[in-house]
């Protein structure tokens, strides 16, 4: 691709879709608040109920208003498909005590309020019209101690956590999209490429400084307003506050061998099987995605990391072809250290951390054109329902589905030991197209997958279409999510349609 950076998903999927290119997060951060749709805008409570004037006087930061330079481009979600959106105000906070100030100052006043981290949330919540956008982009700086334990500003971007990482020879497992913002990541979980070795990002969260519906600032932990930090770790962003900052336990950086298989596309339903089995009886050292891309044929490709010392990968990748049944028609490893394989993933391994941000923050990645959802794999797939999956995405052009393997230290955890429920499920699978009019399509696999694979969804991965959102995203925890924010957020100064107050 001459002249383009590759983005994640279009790496993972590019056997057979070359258009699909969603940079979404392990994904996505969703932040905050509501964003009505076009029936619904014209009913909402207007703007004009916010004293903006006073709020742009208390902040230390910027705020920007309609028709102000640097608006247009700070209101862009980034998800092209969502179209353009028109906050009536965004906060480019610089303190805590901005963010204090647009939480009493706008909350509670019948508009929006929404936290946005890196702006990765698929159906653009953290962008909504007529609300007001706490931008933390300020908030991106990393302390990395000598006990190996990182302090990351909630507007980090995943690029520069690794690289700052990188530096102290460490790492975080985390999403493999290097624009994707740290703080709606972490809060939906984090899942990864390296997520069996490692667990999810927010198993490596030790404590998070959070300014609640109050105004007040709190750091909380497991021994400090414990049902605050456990729905924290996987509940979702945008309830019961703004997070700030995040102090991470973190592990020494890994050699990470990244390689790819694809099969005769005629094999992809044997594939599809072949994967599942193989990855329930990995080691942990194992991570695959199976991706199966629509065609008159659907084609297939693995690809997947092993940390540490490549010893012992060649037998893994002989055991899933003799699963298979048919030899691959291309096999490839390479062996990079941490940053660089996340670089990879990234689809910028040739470029600097600086290139690998945004177009908007002087990179070269641009925002992307998708529409997507998802289902939760909760038990290893036989033949016959791999079958039924491969002729369900069929002929659907655009159309993709990303089985990403769970299992290892994901499941490490009991379901209700943090907020993410879905600990022993194996699998979740991404229904993603790359065409901004193909939302109808991907809900109907959606649907069509729940009898196959199971009722489970994940919460970065946001559906506004799902009717079932609220068990799908949380299960069990569900009831005690709502208590806890409730208690935090009684007023409802941060609610949005998927949030937990209208679970």
């Amino acid at each position: 691709m001459t002249g383009s950076v590759l983005s994640r998903r279009g790496f993972l999927a590019m056997g057979g879709l070359a258009a699909v290119a969603a940079c979404t997060d392990t994904k996505a951060a969703h932040t905050a608040a509501a964003t009505p749709s076009p029936s619904s805008a014209a009913a909402s409570p207007s703007p004009a109920a916010l004293d903006l004037p006073g709020l742009r006087r208390a902040l230390k930061g910027q705020l920007l208003l309609p028709g102000d330079a640097g608006y247009a481009t700070a209101a862009q979600p980034f998800n092209v498909a969502l179209g353009t959106r028109k906050p009536a105000a965004i906060a480019k906070v610089a303190t805590v005590d901005d963010v204090r100030a647009c939480v009493i100052r706008a909350g509670g006043r019948g508009v929006p309020l929404a936290a946005r981290s890196g702006g990765h949330s698929y159906p653009g919540y953290s962008t909504p019209d007529r609300g007001v956008v706490v931008d933390l982009g300020a908030f991106h700086s990393i302390t990395v101690k000598d006990d190996g334990t990182a302090v990351v500003g909630a507007g980090a971007r995943l690029i520069d956590v690794y690289t700052a990482l990188a530096a102290r020879g460490r790492a975080l497992p985390a999403g493999s999209c290097p624009t994707v913002g740290v703080g709606g990541s972490t809060l939906g979980g984090g899942l990864g490429v390296v997520a069996r070795p490692y667990g999810l990002t927010c198993d490596h969260l030790r404590a998070a400084t959070i300014v609640t519906a109050d105004g007040e600032v709190r750091t909380v932990n497991a021994n400090r307003d414990a049902d605050l930090f456990w729905s924290l770790r996987g509940g979702g962003g945008g309830n019961s506050g703004i997070v700030t900052e995040f102090t991470f336990d973190t592990v020494p950086a890994p050699s990470v061998t990244i390689f790819t298989l694809r099969f005769p596309a005629a094999s992809s339903a044997r594939v599809l099987a072949a994967w599942s089995a193989w990855m329930a009886a990995a080691p942990d050292r194992l991570t695959a995605l199976c991706a199966v891309t629509a065609a008159g044929t659907p084609t297939n490709r693995v690809t997947g990391t092993w940390t540490g010392a490549v010893t012992g990968l060649p037998a893994q990748l002989n055991a899933l072809i003799a699963e298979v049944g048919a030899a691959p028609t291309s096999r490839t490893t390479n062996t990079y250290g941490y940053l660089d394989a996340m670089k990879s993933f990234g689809g910028c391994l040739s470029k600097t951390a600086a290139q690998c941000r945004p177009e908007s923050a002087g990179g070269v990645l641009r925002r992307e054109t998708f529409r997507a959802t998802s289902r939760v794999v909760g038990k290893p797939i036989d033949r016959s329902t791999a079958n039924s999956i491969v002729q369900l995405v069929g002929r659907r052009s655009g159309m993709v589905l990303l089985f990403d393997s769970l299992g290892g230290k994901v499941g490490a955890l009991a379901p209700g030991d943090t907020a993410f429920v879905h600990r022993e499920a194996h699998a979740s699978v991404q229904v993603y197209s790359g065409r901004a009019n193909s939302g109808p399509a991907v809900n109907a696999v959606q649907a069509a997958l729940r009898p196959l694979v199971g009722p489970g969804a994940y919460v970065n991965y946001l559906d506004p279409q799902q009717a079932d959102w609220a068990t799908a995203y949380y299960g069990a925890n569900l009831p005690r999510l709502r208590t806890t924010v409730r208690h935090f957020d009684p007023d409802g100064v941060f609610t949005f349609p998927q949030s937990i107050l209208r679970a």
